[in-house]
């Protein structure tokens, strides 16, 4: 008999919650998550039928679990207001829907010079993992102390500018079961203080073993930027390895390093991270350590994609815009070659944006729409060429006010053989540089032209509808504004 398949039992799920058979919706998923605990949907179908069955509490329990496995999914904040008064229970038959395999997690770090944040990274992390190992690098501050002050282990290693180097000697440290890399300045969320235990038991006998990615929320100012792209926490003794003097990534365990495409699943684990906030790269040096090592790396193996990506990036982000653009030129050409290489769209983005930067902005269009054709369904590369085609119109709509003023200019002293309409010098110029007004915000100065150009042609009913138009927009502008003074008054 065939197995029925994870995408079967959502279908099937799915059309009884449609139907309103809860206690069948509840069955069937059931029956599923006992053969794919890590399917996050059918967490979700459980949740929406236990709800509907009143049935709150292991509702939100099975909507965790859901949100564990799929931290950016976009139900999530609408299903917390409806249940934030509801405490999660867990009823017996839940209990064994939920269990996973007790499986031992290291959470590991590499370190140097962090006195200010180790101690709260590690005593977050002392409560999620069975060890936290601290690999310092040669620190001259009280890190080492404050690491195993906090309940830290820690093992010295003598840095040889390469992360990946530290991480592997690390990795080689490590007695449990899976391992979870965090770094010394990222504090992990107490909500999450269970996830790391459970997520590695629910992938533990997965084939291949999938490389988990985690959120890194990243502080810049006042802005809190979820990250999902960080790969940090796999199985140990499956071969896995890292690779990269910088930016190192997660190897998997066959020919072809990091690009080779390979399982990796996002949980919700989330780190608190200021370690991008402009003041903080600043003082700690970060572009000239970063561009220093990928240029490196980069002479190393000028054929690898993958750090001439990242010295692109940085490039950028630390201002040398034009070395960057050739840089990442010479990235999307090789990546372009290189089968598995999942930067593409990341690196067509920078680009795109340190050529906008240079005013080139048909370039950067360009590299858009490659970006928007071959990776359809990432939404940053269409925002960003609509950023650029906005920009592109407002360009148009200068050059065109140029146009219209140009035309009033010529008008009075042209003599040629050619004649033309003797109303652009009258209104019509005036019509076009009001319209561009309108169109760009300047409501004033478009209503004065509109209404110069109507002592010309005052039966111009085209005309009089946008100043009636403009007039109405001016009066209810008007009143909001007078009605929200009066409102801060009281």
């Amino acid at each position: 008999m065939e197995k029925t398949t994870l995408q079967q039992y959502e279908v099937t799920t799915a059309e009884l919650l449609r139907a309103g058979r809860w206690s069948a919706a509840q069955a069937r998923a059931v029956e599923g998550l006992m053969h794919f605990p890590a399917g996050a949907q059918l967490w979700v179908y459980l949740g929406e039928s236990l709800e509907h069955l009143g049935q709150r509490g292991p509702a939100r329990t099975a909507y965790d679990r859901a949100w564990m496995l799929d931290p950016a999914a976009a139900w999530v904040p609408a299903t917390w207001a409806r249940l934030q008064h509801v405490a999660p229970t867990v009823p017996d038959w839940l209990e064994r829907v939920l269990a996973v395999p007790a499986v031992t997690v290291t959470a590991a770090l590499i370190a140097r010079d962090e006195e200010d944040t180790i101690g709260t990274a590690v005593a977050r992390l002392i409560p999620a993992v069975d060890e936290v190992l601290v690999v310092d690098t040669g620190s001259t501050d009280a890190t080492v102390a404050r690491a195993r002050e906090a309940g830290a282990r820690v093992v010295a290693y003598e840095w040889t500018d390469d992360f990946s180097a530290a991480r592997n000697f690390g990795l080689e440290q490590v007695r449990t079961d899976w391992v979870l890399w965090v770094d010394a300045d990222e504090w992990l969320f107490p909500e999450d203080v269970a996830v790391p235990r459970v997520v590695a038991g629910l992938f533990h006998a997965a084939d291949p073993p999938p490389i988990l990615r985690i959120v890194q929320m990243n502080r810049i100012g006042s802005v809190v930027d979820p990250n999902y792209d960080s790969s940090r926490m796999f199985r140990v003794g499956q071969g896995f390895r890292w690779v990269g003097r910088i930016h190192e990534q997660i190897a998997p365990p066959s020919a072809g390093a990091s690009l080779i495409p390979w399982p990796r699943p996002v949980v919700r684990i989330r780190v608190d991270h200021a370690g991008y906030d402009p003041a903080v790269v600043q003082r700690k040096g970060k572009w000239d350590r970063n561009i220093r090592l990928l240029r490196q790396a980069v002479a190393e193996a000028p054929h690898d994609v993958v750090p001439l990506g990242f010295l692109g990036r940085d490039l950028f982000l630390a201002g040398h815009t034009e070395e960057a653009v050739e840089v990442l030129r010479q990235a999307e050409t090789l990546a372009v070659a290189t089968p598995g290489y999942g930067r593409l769209a990341e690196l067509r983005q920078v680009l795109a944006e340190a050529l906008w930067r240079l005013g080139r902005l048909d370039e950067a269009l360009a590299v858009t729409e490659r970006q928007t054709t071959d990776a359809p369904t990432f939404p940053g590369g269409w925002y960003l060429r609509a950023q650029l085609q906005l920009a592109q119109a407002v360009t148009l709509l200068d050059a065109a006010a140029e146009g219209f003023q140009t035309a009033l200019q010529h008008a009075p002293t042209y003599r040629g053989v050619v004649s033309f309409d003797s109303q652009i010098a009258t209104w019509k110029a005036l019509v076009g540089l009001a319209d561009v007004a309108k169109l760009k915000g300047r409501w004033d100065e478009a209503l004065r032209l509109y209404e110069q150009a109507r002592t010309v042609v005052p039966d111009n009913a085209a005309i009089s509808q946008q100043i009636r138009y403009l007039q109405t927009q001016a009066a209810w502008v008007h009143d909001h504004v007078t009605s929200q003074r009066l409102g801060t008054a009281r």
